[in-house]
């Protein structure tokens, strides 16, 4: 069932016993209200008929034929009573004297029975769809009991509750038919905009990612539409990613393949060379270098792409590691290829802690300090520097090389990616340096930027958060 028809029935519902508990209330009301008056003027024509009789009786009463005189007092002060279907009843010792009416109602010898010297009670009997009240008085008279019955018509107070209660339920049926259709039309144009929601749901279920909703509305409703949109923009978002990622991956498995084809073929064809021909003894050499130069490169291929899965997937172990140390260790280590170059480097460094892993520190900065070199001719200088302010710290490789084309830059940090393949290939290179290390720099939480102008050289920053203690201590100077 529709959210709309179950508010509808529900409103229903809850209608119908509000108005049916508030006019049975209404009508109960009036009913006791009419009936305490009917049994109040039932009582004072009760008590009139009694103290007529009395009184009539104290005048001339006589202690002969009793009985015959009360019945004649009774006739004489009945016709009195001016409301039409009443009647009066005399009883004196226990046995009528008097009655107006040959109907005997069921049950008056019991209110007889039971209404005492001094009390007065009433009794409701229903006659053939008309209703009476009986009021009963009982007095002392020759210590003998007196009892004066008196019957009055009251079958219009039930009559007006049928009325009522007739007229509730017509003005029950008119109000639930009118606010049942006052309510089916406020749940349309209220719930119009879940509709159009829910189908939205479905053409996005169905991968139409492009698809948003309008609601204007500044209820509930209005920023679940909101909500809604930017849960699209954020599904579409990531389904970009994912088929990124998944374009990356095969353009990952493709550059892979590429790269170990080339040493393989190489590999392959100089160990054929060297197994099915008798060669001299320098040729064989050759062959042998190029196949050991090649499995070197499938090699470094294989070691850098195990460092950056393996960092990918694990993460680090961050410890409090000096900036010093790693710059130096990395210093020593590009030393002999800057050397074969002719090319100087300038390191600057300072006495810093930050959190980190040193070894994957110190291969990701080797990575893009063996860039430089490559990219810098022979004689130049490569800076290698670190500053620190409050809390950070940024180490900067610096070279005055051919730099990078600016439409390659958002490219570089990717796997495999090389600006010159040709190039790349023949310095040992595979596009896997830089993306390893951006990749130990994003786990360090740190921010990476490449500034570079082509023929101008590169700016390589990585900017650190300073180690904890090294803040503490770097306030207490300021202090």
């Amino acid at each position: 069932m529709k959210f709309k028809y179950k508010v509808l029935f529900t409103n229903i519902i809850l209608l119908s016993i509000g108005l049916g508990i508030a006019g049975f209330l209404i009508i109960r009301n009036n009913y006791r209200s009419a009936l305490e008056a009917q049994i109040k003027a039932a009582t004072e024509t009760n008590n009139y008929m009694q103290n007529s009789i009395e009184c009539r009786l104290l005048e001339t009463v006589k202690e002969y034929k009793l009985p015959n005189f009360i019945n004649g007092i009774a006739k004489q002060t009945y016709p009195d009573v001016p409301d039409s279907g009443s009647a009066m009843y005399v009883f004196y010792n226990n046995k009528c004297v008097y009655q107006s009416s040959e109907i005997f109602a069921n049950g008056l010898n019991d209110l007889i029975d039971s209404t005492s010297y001094g009390q007065k009670k009433y009794l409701i009997v229903e006659n053939e769809n008309h209703h009476y009240i009986y009021v009963a008085s009982c007095s002392l008279l020759n210590e003998s009991f007196l009892h004066v019955v008196t019957q009055s018509d009251i079958t219009d107070v039930y009559d007006n509750v049928r009325l009522q209660n007739n007229y509730l339920i017509i003005l029950m049926s008119i109000i639930i038919i009118v606010d049942s259709i006052a309510m089916y039309i406020i749940c349309f144009f209220l719930l119009r905009p879940l509709e159009k929601l829910n189908k939205m749901s479905k053409k996005v279920s169905d991968g139409d990612y492009d698809e948003r909703v309008v609601v204007k509305s500044g209820d509930e409703i209005g920023e679940l539409a909101d909500t809604f949109n930017v849960m699209a923009d954020s599904v579409e978002d990531h389904i970009k990613e994912l088929n990124d990622l998944v374009a990356r991956q095969d353009q990952f498995v493709a550059d892979f393949t590429h790269e170990i084809k080339t040493p393989m073929t190489s590999i392959m064809g100089y160990a054929d060379t060297i197994r099915s021909r008798d060669l001299p003894r320098e040729t064989e050499i050759m062959a042998a270098s190029y196949i050991f130069n090649e499995g070197k490169r499938l090699e470094a291929i294989c070691r850098k792409l195990f460092d950056f899965i393996y960092t990918k997937q694990y993460g680090i172990s961050p410890v409090k590691t000096s900036v010093k140390k790693v710059m130096s260790d990395v210093t020593e280590s590009i030393r002999p290829n800057a050397e074969k170059k002719n090319i100087t480097i300038n390191t600057v460094t300072k006495d810093l802690y930050i959190n980190g892993d040193s070894d994957l520190l110190k291969s990701a900065f080797i990575n893009l300090s063996d860039n430089a070199i490559k990219a810098s001719a022979e004689g130049d200088t490569i800076d290698f520097i670190a500053e620190s302010d409050d809390s950070f710290v940024s180490v900067s490789v610096i070279d005055r090389g051919i730099g990078i084309p600016e439409e390659h830059l958002s490219k570089i940090c990717d796997e495999f990616y090389t600006v010159n393949k040709s190039r790349s290939r023949q310095e040992g290179g595979a596009g896997l340096g830089l993306s390893l290390a951006a990749l130990v720099f994003k786990c360090h939480d740190a921010d990476f930027h490449i500034e570079s102008k082509q023929g101008e050289g590169t700016t390589m920053t990585v900017k650190f958060k300073l180690f904890a203690d090294e803040e503490e201590v770097n306030k207490d100077a300021e202090g």
